[in-house]
């Protein structure tokens, strides 16, 4: 009997020292603050980041002041004016390159051949009108111009090397962010008609070869088309909209990217393809439509224009865009519908103590209207009370794959240092290759900055 209480002894001894090393734990676990979760809200304001927003006319010095973006429209007779003599020094100091570079700006880039104006104007070199001379002159609705033969051999090889030059020098550095595939058409927007209506556009098959001269030579850039062309759905190419503000032409823009259509060129049609959900993977770009008062598109049609900036998924606005003094809060109210808005939506720590580290959870969301189409590496960073960095690693999170409606969670096993056992910090760093680019989280917080990194979560034992 004596040996059964003893037993019995044991065991209530036992079941104390659990308990009493439960208790410690989840005292250690509370007073370290090992295991905790808490949630977050995007900000709903502008949120100013790389490679989105306004693009305005890179010759303006006063709208481009607060931009990350440049639109630089250069026509082929100022790019070429002589026989493979290329003008950098006039597209240099045309569009202030060397002002926004220093400004670490970017720049949508679009060559044309047909800008409408007055009549008996080209806008190709002289030479090469000369060398052809089997266009059209037009006069129309679009205004007055010249609109060379695209099907010409000799114009399709010399366009080739123009532009294979153009490549060459924003291919320098990461200046050019976004290339819409222009050269076709009125303002290389890919419609062009003769002074009776009849289309000038050149056959489908050729249009290739316009689009290869681009797609063959620009790095690291995303390009774009002006519709959902059977091109653009091909080479997985993103498409622009330069009517924004016109809801019938916009709703027909939207239309194509669901069930498509076709376009009249000289010579049979060009096929539109439905391309539903492109944003997601290549960019969707446009400007403010010049056809419709600013006073009436920017006060009591507001609401449509938003509307149409959301359903068409924008990252750049440009090069037209609303008057930022005149039309203050249209500006802003565009602004805020446009690009990415990267935030954490939910951090939790667990304590892990079989290998004495803590798992950091991050749910990671898109509050804007299309991702970031760059993987610029994500970063998080860890901190101690004092501020040293004491372990950091690169997230397993692809920023392009981060679009609005999802989540992605990562996870991160930090080890649980003993520079960490009085508090730490979680920071979170966003930035191009380079390094010359950072991107802001949409976190509707006032988030301390320590070296490149923005902290989310803080923790500092008393």
């Amino acid at each position: 009997m004596a040996k059964k209480k003893s037993n019995r002894a044991d065991y209530i001894v036992l079941l104390l020292l659990a308990a009493a090393i439960i208790g410690l734990l989840f005292y250690m676990l509370k007073r370290y603050h090992l295991n905790d979760e808490v949630g977050f809200t995007p900000d709903k304001g502008i949120v100013a980041n790389p490679l989105m927003g306004y693009a305005p006319y890179a010759q303006d010095l006063e709208k481009c002041a607060d931009t990350d973006l440049v639109f630089i429209k250069l026509r082929w007779a100022d790019w070429e004016p002589e026989m493979g003599q290329y003008n950098t020094a006039f597209l240099e100091s045309n569009f202030h390159i060397p002002l926004w570079k220093a400004e670490g700006k970017h720049a949508v880039i679009r060559f044309i051949c047909d800008d409408p104006g007055e009549a008996g104007h080209a806008d190709i070199p002289q030479w090469l009108l000369e060398a052809t001379g089997d266009g059209t002159y037009y006069t129309g609705s679009s205004g007055s111009g010249y609109s060379p033969n695209y099907e010409n051999e000799f114009f399709i090889s010399r366009h080739a090397m123009a532009v294979s030059a153009l490549a060459d020098y924003f291919n320098q550095d990461d200046f050019a962010a976004y290339v819409e595939l222009g050269s076709l058409g009125h303002w290389g927007e890919w419609h062009v008609q003769d002074s009776s209506g009849n289309s000038l556009m050149p056959s489908a098959e050729t249009c290739w070869d316009y689009i290869l001269a681009y797609t063959e030579h620009f790095q690291n850039v995303r390009f774009l088309m002006r519709r959902s062309y059977i091109h653009a759905v091909d080479a997985k190419l993103g498409i622009y909209n330069d009517v924004i503000g016109d809801q019938e032409q916009t709703d027909t823009w939207l239309e194509w990217t669901k069930t498509g259509g076709s376009q009249d060129a000289a010579a049979g049609t060009i096929d539109i393809l439905p391309y539903p959900s492109f944003w997601k993977t290549a960019p969707a770009g446009g400007e403010i439509t010049s056809g419709i008062d600013p006073e009436r598109l920017f006060n009591e049609e507001l609401p449509s224009l938003l509307r149409q900036v959301e359903d068409c998924h924008l990252t750049f606005v440009g090069p037209h865009i609303p008057d930022q003094e005149e039309y203050a809060s249209a500006y802003e109210a565009v602004l805020r519908r446009i690009g990415y808005k990267y935030y954490v939506s939910r951090l939790s720590t667990t304590f892990s103590f079989s290998d004495d580290s803590i798992d950091i959870q991050l749910d990671w969301e898109n509050d804007g209207s299309a991702p970031l189409y760059w993987d610029w590496p994500v970063m998080i960073k860890i901190f101690d009370s004092s501020g040293t960095l004491v372990y950091w690693e690169t997230l397993d999170l692809k920023l392009s794959q981060l679009v609005p409606g999802e989540t992605i969670t990562t996870v991160t096993k930090v080890p649980f240092l003993d520079n960490i056992r009085d508090g730490l910090s979680v920071g979170i760093s966003i930035k191009s290759y380079d390094g010359s680019d950072s991107v802001r989280l949409a976190m509707d917080m006032d988030m301390e900055i320590i070296d490149d990194s923005q902290i989310i979560y803080s923790f500092i034992q008393n």
